[in-house]
């Protein structure tokens, strides 16, 4: 193991350690249960709290999971007005999110920094979770598309809630510049192989299939 990846993993460690998760959902056996296995999988504090009741003291490095499958139109409302107030470092995922859902509804939440839809299981939950750890987002590839192209939230680098990680960012102006994949680990101190795997994952994210797609999607959406 290098000592540029150590770090790396340090850091992502120490910061799971920082955050807390907060479950809204209807309380049952089954959502303490899920709340149980992702404070062990994730290595993180949490706790439940009922979906029906209000609630403004967020913690402050927290990672919010709201269950949509226990919120009407009236809670989504309530729930989005408390997000849109809090300037702290929230993050919030949808779980059970309906396939039908439309996406303009989804760009209403505040702070939104991924769907888990009602299909998916825990084990994909826990990996994007995981990711979301890491600073990253998770979205489907049909949503992350959406979002880029409608909402400001998801525009600019310089946004809280940017779709894309500084580590992606710095890819995609390196791609600009016209380097190569081996200028940019050098540049970057990575592996080549690192490299290759943030380019398949950005460009899913923003739905291109090629570096040159890539290179115009950043000259439209991202400031130097």
């Amino acid at each position: 193991m290098s000592l540029t990846r150590g770090f790396i993993m340090f850091n992502e460690v120490q910061s799971s350690y920082n955050q807390a998760l907060l479950l809204i959902t209807k309380p049952s056996l089954q959502a303490t249960a899920l709340l149980q296995h992702l404070k062990q999988s994730l290595t993180i504090t949490g706790k439940l709290h009922n979906i029906q009741r209000s609630l403004e003291d967020f913690p402050g490095d927290c990672l919010v999971l709201l269950d949509m499958m226990e919120a009407d139109k009236k809670t989504i409302q309530y729930w989005q007005d408390v997000l849109s107030r809090k300037n702290d470092n929230l993050k919030l995922l949808l779980m059970n999110t309906p396939e039908e859902y439309p996406y303009r509804d989804i760009e209403n939440w505040p702070h939104l920094n991924g769907v888990f839809y009602v299909s998916e299981d825990e084990s994909r939950m826990v990996e994007g979770l995981r990711g979301i750890q890491r600073g990253e987002c998770y979205f489907s590839q049909k949503l992350a598309s959406y979002l880029i192209t409608h909402s400001g939230n998801y525009r600019y680098n310089n946004s809280e809630s940017a779709l894309l990680t500084h580590r992606e960012k710095e890819i995609l102006n390196k791609l600009r510049i016209g380097a190569s994949n081996i200028e940019i680990a050098r540049s970057l101190f990575i592996s080549e192989n690192t490299v290759k795997t943030h380019l398949y994952n950005l460009f899913k994210k923003i739905a291109v299939k090629n570096r040159t797609q890539a290179v115009s999607w950043a000259n439209d959406n991202l400031r130097r």
